[in-house]
Parts: structure tokens; C-alpha cells; sequence
């Protein structure tokens, strides 16, 4: 694996590690947006590892993983949609000021990160 990579897988195991810690309903923005972030990093990994120079910008990195994903099967085309709504939420739960069920989000994205980011660790993903 390529050094930067592995940084990059590093980084989204621990901000997965550090969403894990925090109770939903006490700290649900903070969920979310480690969460986004685990996914954010496990998507740079990858693309790196694909030899794909992650985009500067947060849709560009989505768009880039998406399109890398699109001919790798459903559970692939799966995990960008999946990319893509985490960072809806992300925008949501660090702008927004009145989000209702904000706890059971933050506990829905949390189990997608975790699905995420385990996904992105398998070898071609």
C-alpha cells in the first residue's frame, strides 16, 4: 500500500474509533461529522491506492470515488450513494440549527461508516 494511503486509512480508522466513543443522543453532531470524516478518509485512501489524485474539494472527492465505484458492482455503486448521503448529513448537522432526529442520524451514519469504512480496507474495493 502506498504510504499516503495507509495515512489516510490510519486517519479513518481513528476519527471512526473517536465517533465510536460518543453517545449519539449526548453528542450528535460531533458523530456525524467524525463519521463523514472516517468516510471521507477511507474514500482518499482508496482512490490514491488507485492511482486517482483525490479532488481538493468535498464533491470532488465524492464524484471521483462514485465514478471509481461505478463499474465495481452494486455493493461498490452502493458505497457511493452511501459517500454521498453521509456528506449531505455532515452539511446538515454543522450548519443546520433545528434538525429533528438528529441522535437517530448520527446513529444511522455511525453504522454506515463503520460498513464504509470496512469496505473501502478490502483489496479493490
Amino acid at each position: 500500500m502506498k504510504q499516503e494511503a495507509a495515512d489516510h486509512r490510519a486517519k479513518a480508522e481513528r476519527m471512526l474509533r473517536q465517533a465510536e466513543s460518543l453517545a449519539a443522543d449526548q453528542a450528535p453532531e460531533a458523530v456525524i461529522h467524525l463519521a463523514y470524516y472516517a468516510m471521507f478518509h477511507a474514500a482518499t485512501a482508496v482512490l490514491l491506492e488507485a492511482g486517482t489524485a483525490p479532488a481538493l474539494t468535498h464533491g470532488g472527492l465524492i464524484g471521483g470515488f462514485g465514478r471509481l465505484m461505478r463499474d465495481r458492482g452494486e455493493t461498490a455503486r452502493l458505497q457511493g450513494r452511501v459517500l454521498n448521503r453521509a456528506e449531505d448529513q455532515r452539511l446538515q448537522a454543522d450548519y443546520g440549527v433545528s434538525l429533528p432526529d438528529l441522535a437517530d442520524a448520527a446513529g444511522g451514519l455511525l453504522r454506515d461508516a463503520r460498513t464504509f469504512v470496512a469496505f473501502c480496507a478490502e483489496p479493490n474495493p
